[in-house]
């Protein structure tokens, strides 16, 4: 059964009796959260519609083929433009020890998606313990973080942020950011490598990315995608995709199981 949720209240991790427990939840679009935690780790898994996880470290953008790994008590917030389902793996006890002890992405495998669907139905709790064994062995972090952004603080930063979370298509450089905002490219170019750790170029590129997956989960097209989002071609925003994932937008969603 889908239980909805109110932004403003995100679900409680419930009380666990067995090693998991999973809880569905259904989200209406423009969906955000408060900043949280659970006295549980957690899995989430948004098996329809794509989110955003923040976590205090960075953020990441979670289609339907990806979930986030958050120990117990890790402060995070979703946020959704679209309408999702997310399922919410709490785990607690001796299962930890097969667990990873920070946060970040798992893949998805077609195995560990049948066993989040099977834990959510309940089965004999000596069947459940074999299946949160297995479940534990399939959740393996990413090694290194794909399209992942840290946290921008300064005034200046956040308000480039905000631009290009408005339009990840604008392509003011630099040197026009740094005219616009009263400072010189210099000390932005600094202040990028210092919080982002990335340059301007490259977090702009990512923003553009993080953009593209969604409505990539969304069904549009390649030459929209980069057209809309200012990566000049269809055969830039290929590359550029694969240079930042290892595969092709295609190859992305279905080696994860779209």
């Amino acid at each position: 059964m889908v239980t909805p949720a109110q932004p403003e209240d995100p679900p409680a991790a419930p009380p666990l009796i067995s090693p998991v427990r999973v809880i569905r939840t259904r989200h209406d679009a423009g969906f955000g959260s408060d900043w949280h935690h659970n006295p549980t780790a957690q899995l989430i898994y948004p098996s329809r519609g794509t989110m955003t996880l923040h976590t205090r470290t960075g953020l990441w953008v979670v289609p339907p083929m990806r979930a986030c790994w958050l120990p117990a008590f890790e402060d995070h917030k979703v946020t959704a433009s679209t309408g999702f389902d997310m399922h919410s793996v709490y785990c607690e006890g001796v299962l930890l020890r097969r667990l990873p002890d920070r946060c970040g992405i798992v893949t998805v495998t077609a195995l560990l998606r049948e066993l989040i669907l099977a834990l959510e139905h309940g089965e004999a709790a000596g069947r459940t313990r074999h299946m949160a064994l297995l479940f534990a062995d399939e959740v393996r972090l990413e090694p290194a973080p794909q399209l992942f952004l840290s946290p921008l603080v300064s005034r200046r930063l956040q308000a480039i942020e905000a631009a290009l979370a408005r339009d990840p298509a604008d392509g003011r450089t630099i040197a026009q950011w740094a005219s616009a905002l009263g400072t010189t490219s210099r000390s932005l170019a600094r202040a990028f490598e210092r919080e982002a750790k990335m340059g301007f170029t490259a977090y702009r590129r990512q923003a553009r990315l993080h953009a593209a997956i969604r409505k990539l989960a969304d069904g549009e097209g390649v030459t929209s995608i980069a057209i809309d989002l200012g990566f000049g071609s269809a055969s830039n925003f290929i590359k550029l995709f694969r240079e930042s994932t290892g595969m092709t937008p295609k190859r992305y969603f279905d080696a994860r199981g779209r």
